[in-house]
């Protein structure tokens, strides 16, 4: 009963890892819809864009909380497909843009809750058996 109950209790810390780390991960992801590129149409992609994959970001952390198991490797995939993303328009030019994106502190802090909630889904997806 008692690995049971640290089992229980490894699970839900790794929810409500996963809970804040998607909601932090949505503040970032909303306060870059305030953007202004140097293109309109891009301006308006971007922010839709952001808007959009936060809005996923906060699903994904009550996914975490609720322990929806079947969720856990969509979530997965959100967060490497973004963090390929993010490497991506670091590396080559960024549709609608043209242009390689610099390096800034947003993109830091992404980078490292990518990594973050890609281990905790995959820990999830593997562990989580209730």
């Amino acid at each position: 009963m008692a690995k049971a109950s640290k089992e229980s209790l490894g699970i839900q810390t790794l929810r409500w890892a996963g809970l804040l780390g998607s909601t932090l991960w949505a503040g970032v992801h909303f306060d870059l819809t305030s953007a202004i590129l140097p293109n309109p149409t891009a301006t308006i992609i971007y922010r839709v864009f952001f808007g959009f994959v936060a809005s996923l970001a906060i699903i994904a952390g009550l996914v975490f909380l609720q322990g929806i198991r079947k969720l856990y490797l969509p979530a997965l995939a959100f967060y490497v497909i973004d963090l390929v993303l993010l490497i991506e328009t670091r590396t080559l030019p960024a549709l609608f843009v043209g242009k390689v994106l610099p390096i800034n502190p947003y993109v830091e802090i992404s980078i490292v809750l990518d990594v973050l909630l890609i281990v905790i889904s995959a820990l999830l997806w593997i562990t989580d058996k209730e």
